[in-house]
């Protein structure tokens, strides 16, 4: 492995030492494939300890009473109007008196188990070498526990296909070795392909057209086919994601043929909903940096 990336990253990163972990950023420019980082921590757990506090209450005191009555009035029309009986007692009246009291206060406060050592390598793949772009990665150990974040040029969907975790622990001290590998999959050819327009319905196929040209490229797509009479309810037949045999592309057209994957649809009035989406093999570190990466539109026909 080449880690000049790695020194040279290690340079210009920042770092951020927390009372339990650290954050590294780098940037990743495509110079390199690989980087190396060492970050340090320490894994704590909480404890409770109890304190007693002079303070002031409250309490509400007696201060006096009040007669409330009801009644002594006449009922309303009847035949035979009699005056209501007329009824009084007395009711406390309260004050709010503030006094001086003590009270027990819990207090957390974290105890150190043993401190953490963490070296990580990153692999990125970069899927397009006709797009320049710097991405940032942050990686951040938090007592025990690490996380990677990517934020870049939108210009790729950084995809984490990979993660490798090996701990050890010698005396004190915990030892994390992780390999992460990361995809920078183009994000253009993805976002303007996910469109659904123009369904139509014929012998059986559903058609329909995407935003662009593709080849099929980290598109998948699923079909839903919902009995929907206009009396009663509706019947779910299909739902679920295509596998590449049961659909064809040609330039922005998309075909499922429905006599291929077993299904019918009979005389009725049905709604046939076609989804596209982004398909990868893992996370994506980037996913607050895209809006949705799915979309669908529904056909309602009648046979």
């Amino acid at each position: 492995m080449n880690f000049l990336l790695g020194l040279v990253t290690l340079a210009l990163s920042m770092g951020a030492f927390a009372d339990r972990g650290e954050t590294k950023r780098f940037l990743f420019d495509g110079s390199e494939s690989t980087v190396e980082l060492l970050l340090r921590g320490e894994e704590t757990h909480t404890e409770y300890r109890y304190e007693t506090r002079h303070t002031t209450c409250y309490r509400n005191e007696v201060v006096g009473y009040r007669t409330v009555c009801t009644g002594g009035g006449m009922p309303g029309p009847g035949p035979r109007p009699r005056p209501m009986p007329r009824t009084c007692r007395s009711v406390p009246v309260y004050r709010n008196v503030a006094y001086p009291c003590t009270q027990t206060v819990t207090i957390p406060y974290e105890v150190k188990d043993y401190d953490v050592e963490a070296r990580v390598f990153l692999d990125v793949k970069k899927l397009s070498e006709n797009l320049d772009s710097v991405e940032e990665f942050k990686v951040t150990l938090m007592g025990e526990k690490l996380s990677i974040d990517v934020n870049g040029s939108k210009k790729f969907f950084a995809v984490l296909t990979d993660k490798k975790i090996n701990q050890s622990m010698s005396g004190s001290v915990k030892f994390l070795d992780v390999n992460y590998s990361v995809d920078l999959v183009p994000a253009a050819p993805v976002i303007k392909a996910l469109e659904v327009n123009q369904i139509s319905f014929e012998d059986d196929k559903v058609t329909f057209k995407l935003g662009k040209e593709t080849l099929g490229k980290n598109l998948g797509f699923a079909l839903n086919v919902t009995k929907r009479p206009i009396f009663g309810s509706n019947t779910e037949l299909l739902d679920r994601e295509l596998s590449p045999v049961e659909y064809s592309i040609s330039g922005d057209v998309v075909t499922i043929d429905l006599s291929n994957m077993g299904f019918k649809v009979k005389n009725g009035r049905y709604g046939i909903t076609p989804k596209v989406f982004f398909k990868h093999n893992g996370p994506i570190l980037n996913r607050e940096q895209f809006g949705e990466l799915e979309v669908s539109s529904t056909l309602i026909l009648k046979i």
